[in-house]
């Protein structure tokens, strides 16, 4: 599948343009779209986006790289900021966006989404979906209400489709997330558990609103209802601090990029002896073992809060936790195992009482059958009790399921840290202090007079932004502190609501809707568990051929991950390989990851990329580059700045270029600019 056009209609800076892309075909799948910032780049990937999924991609708009500024959230005021300038002055009230899908030369779809605004330039609510299947050439309309039944079934559904549409500096973002988190939002993406978690949250609240209206009693009704709300009030407090976490990190982003700049000035007012190269290596060095200082204080941070405190409990109580647990959970398989057997034992019962030989004679009277059935219900159950010594005899844990108390086991085994490591943490921070301290005496000796100022200013400057990263830095720690125990507590409440629920739907058996309802959300969650399993192996394997192609070192022989995210980076002899990683090599990992989950999601759909080679080096730059290329069936659009593909970079890749475009925008004053792509200019003149 390939998108054949793009056409935009009074959408932000572009009045009409059309884009028209040929097939990948020959060895020949890249598409180049090139422009200055703030030319429309980012327009045409937001384009994309409303057209495709209309309300449904504000959700993904974020995952994309592409989330709305605070003064324009919401879907009608990203539209409104999104109808052209001029387009109310000129008595035009719609603006449109039309995209084309071609699997054959002359089969494919199209689609067409035109929203309507007010003299005011207010949209007033109203939007016009056009859909036509083009098959053998001719389009034939069809009801918009299947668009989103044809996005699963042959393009990219809306879940999915950060992994194919997205801005390169997202993917630089994600690289300095935590790898488990992005392995498993990775995942959480491709299984559809984000769709699953949808449809619990609107069962939840379909059995509350029946049981309301049915009048179904409770234990304490009033407590359900209080716990319900300040469930409610912590997820919105949680997506809040989650949303000012993800802010922070593209202010840090933004600020670790002006310190780079002005780490650059300072490099080229070197010293007035000539001695630049000195004076590069050490505000170089500075950058690094800055770096390595904050990560060291992240882990000491993380062993104080989310280790140490576990130490404190005395070992006999944590032992006694460990075996109580265990023993739950062979007493729950022993249950199960008798549970399971229940029917069978009815089913004897009545084929015993029903047989008709040998012949009892005479026949047994209602005491003497009551007495028989009670031997044998007695027999029954001394199959099964006692329970064999290593059962618990009391569950003392109900409040877990089966799977949290292996994730209880699981997480006291990864608590465990020694006065060693932490010892080594310590001194490796003081060792990194002197460092920093080493390096900034041999700055200060660095020859070179400071005639105007110019070195004095930037060095101001940047012991500022040096001041702000610090700042944000111990905010993002306090957040995420925020964020792991209002989570812990939400987990909690969660389980207490949840056996609340269960004893309300238990209490009114009638309620036959609000019963099985509950029945489909406790197979959600034992199912969205057991998902993460289906995909891992495959994602390891995608990911592994996809890490090979990009990196420059060659040690790494598999990428392997585990059901709860977590990987490992193993050598050819299968041992693991541990060391520290550049933050080069972070954005590795996460562009592997994004390629991985693409091919693993099995979809056949182009690739959209927003600044694609954004602060990478040239060998990476091509590296990525021959990694896009060798997918010769998959078409390949780079919405790339002036400098991310140069002539030389063209003269590599150019075989595999089928069209480009060059973006050209002119000031019409007020605030106001027109786009255009003209098409095969990009390299003209170089």
């Amino acid at each position: 599948m390939w998108i054949s056009k793009l056409e935009l209609t009074n959408f932000k800076s572009f009045t009409f343009q059309t884009f028209t892309f040929p097939r990948p075909e020959n060895a020949a799948n890249l598409i180049l779209i090139g422009g200055m910032n703030g030319f429309g780049k980012t327009t045409l990937l937001e384009a994309l986006y409303l057209c495709l999924y209309g309300p449904d991609a504000m959700p993904h708009l974020a995952r994309a790289g592409l989330k709305p500024t605070e003064e324009r959230k919401g879907y009608p005021t990203f539209l409104e900021r999104a109808l052209n300038g001029q387009a109310i002055g000129l008595g035009r009230d719609s603006m449109s966006v039309k995209i084309e899908a071609l699997s054959l030369p002359s089969e494919g779809f199209e689609i067409t989404r035109r929203w309507f605004f007010t003299k005011r330039g207010d949209w007033n609510g109203e939007t016009e979906i056009l859909l036509q299947e083009i098959s053998g050439g001719i389009s034939r309309p069809i009801d918009s209400a299947h668009l989103p039944l044809l996005l699963d079934q042959r393009f990219v559904p809306a879940h999915l489709a950060p992994f194919f549409f997205f801005d390169g500096e997202e993917v630089k973002t994600l690289a300095n997330r935590n790898r488990i988190e992005q392995i498993k939002a990775g995942m959480e993406g491709l299984l559809g558990v984000v769709l699953l978690r949808g449809v619990q949250k609107r069962l939840e609240q379909y059995q509350a609103s029946n049981r309301y209206r049915n009048g179904c009693s409770s234990v304490d009704e009033q407590k359900y209802k209080e716990l319900a709300e300040k469930l409610d009030r912590d997820e919105r407090q949680l997506d809040g601090l989650n949303g000012q976490r993800q802010e922070l990190d593209r202010e840090l982003e933004a600020a670790k990029g002006k310190r780079d700049d002005l780490m650059g000035r300072i490099m080229a007012l070197g010293g007035g002896s000539g001695d630049i190269a000195t004076a590069g290596d050490i505000v170089r060095q500075q950058g690094l073992v800055k770096g390595q200082l904050v990560e060291c204080e992240r882990q000491m941070e993380d062993a104080l809060s989310a280790k140490l405190p576990f130490h404190l409990i005395h070992k006999d109580c944590s032992d006694l936790l460990k075996e109580q647990l265990l023993q739950e959970i062979k007493r729950r398989k022993w249950d199960a195992r008798r549970d399971s057997m229940e029917p069978e034992k009815e089913r004897f019962i009545t084929s015993f009482f029903q047989a008709a030989e040998p012949t009892i004679n005479p026949a047994l009277s209602d005491a003497q059958i009551d007495a028989v059935l009670g031997r044998l219900n007695v027999a029954w159950e001394s199959l099964f009790y006692p329970p064999p010594t290593a059962c618990a005899r009391v569950i003392i844990h109900d409040y877990l399921s089966d799977d949290k108390r292996e994730s209880v086991l699981a997480m006291m085994e990864r608590l465990r840290i020694g006065a060693q490591e932490i010892r080594g943490l310590v001194l490796r921070r003081e060792s990194l202090e002197r460092e920093l301290r080493d390096l900034e005496k041999r700055w200060a000796k660095i020859d070179g007079v400071d005639r105007d100022g110019t070195l004095s200013r930037i060095n101001e400057e940047l012991a500022g932004v040096s001041v702000t990263i610090d700042q944000k830095e111990r905010f993002r720690g306090d957040l995420d502190r925020q964020i792991n125990s209002l989570g812990a507590t939400i987990d909690q409440d969660r389980a207490v609501y949840s056996r609340m629920h269960e004893q309300i739907v238990k209490a009114s058996p009638a309620k036959s809707n609000i019963s099985k309802a509950q029945r489909v959300r406790e197979l959600v969650d034992e199912l969205t568990p057991r998902l993460y399993a289906l995909k891992t192996r495959q994602l390891g394997e995608a990911m592994t051929k996809a890490y090979k192609l990009l990196a420059h070192k060659s040690q790494v022989d598999r990428i392997k991950i585990d059901e709860t995210g977590a990987s490992r980076l193993l050598a050819k002899d299968g041992t693991e390989i541990v060391f520290d990683r550049s933050a080069g090599e972070n954005q590795l990992f996460a562009t592997a990851l994004l390629a991985g989950l693409a091919q693993v999601s099995g979809i056949d759909a182009p690739l959209v990329v927003d600044t694609p080679l954004a602060r990478l080096d040239s060998a990476h730059r091509k590296n990525i580059l021959n990694f896009w290329i060798n997918q010769k069936c998959r078409q390949v659009i780079l919405l790339a700045q002036d400098e991310e593909i140069d002539g030389e970079m063209f003269r590599v890749i150019g075989g595999a270029v089928c069209k480009s475009y060059l973006l050209e925008h002119s000031d019409l004053g007020r605030g106001v600019g027109r786009a255009k792509g003209i098409e095969n200019q990009y390299f003209k003149g170089r």
